[in-house]
């Protein structure tokens, strides 16, 4: 009976037993692990998507290859943002204080995979950048989304 309770308490937010500083604990352990899932899936499709393009550019003899990757990745990151996400993803940490600063630490939804597909894209593909922002800026969409979806406040979310 008390792991049933528990689980109720726990999933149910407004339960009597369960305050809010314990429900900010209980989504905030959730949201870590979500993050460090995102932060998984990032550094491996990264990875595979970097071996495969070396793979495919080893297999003939043209060296050359490897000097068109780059520009290629980052081509195909601008088409992606401009023609399916249609947003600024921006810089990560930025983007990030300023929802804190001025938008009541709301992030659009999107930002939660548009910056690990476009990430894998462009450094897959060689490009001179790193993945801290994007993760970053995916772990703070996870909080957001999951804060809003709770209707926590500002101040909780923060």
């Amino acid at each position: 009976m008390l792991k049933g309770s528990l689980l109720r308490n726990i999933f149910h937010p407004r339960a009597e037993n369960t305050g809010q500083v314990n429900l900010v604990y209980v989504l905030s352990l959730l949201v870590g692990l979500l993050s460090a899932v995102a932060a998984i899936i990032l550094k491996n499709t990264i990875h595979y998507t970097h071996h495969f393009l070396l793979r495919i550019s080893s297999m003939g003899s043209w060296n050359l290859l490897y000097l068109a990757l780059p520009p290629a990745g980052m081509l195909l990151t601008l088409l992606f943002v401009r023609y399916v996400v249609k947003d600024n993803i921006g810089h990560g940490v930025s983007r990030v204080l300023y929802a804190i600063s001025r938008k009541k630490s709301i992030l659009n939804p999107h930002k939660t995979w548009t910056s690990v597909v476009a990430s894998t894209i462009t450094i897959g593909f060689g490009g001179s950048v790193g993945a801290e922002a994007p993760v970053v800026l995916t772990g703070s969409s996870i909080g957001s989304a999951v804060g809003n979806f709770f209707r926590l406040s500002y101040r909780s979310i923060t």
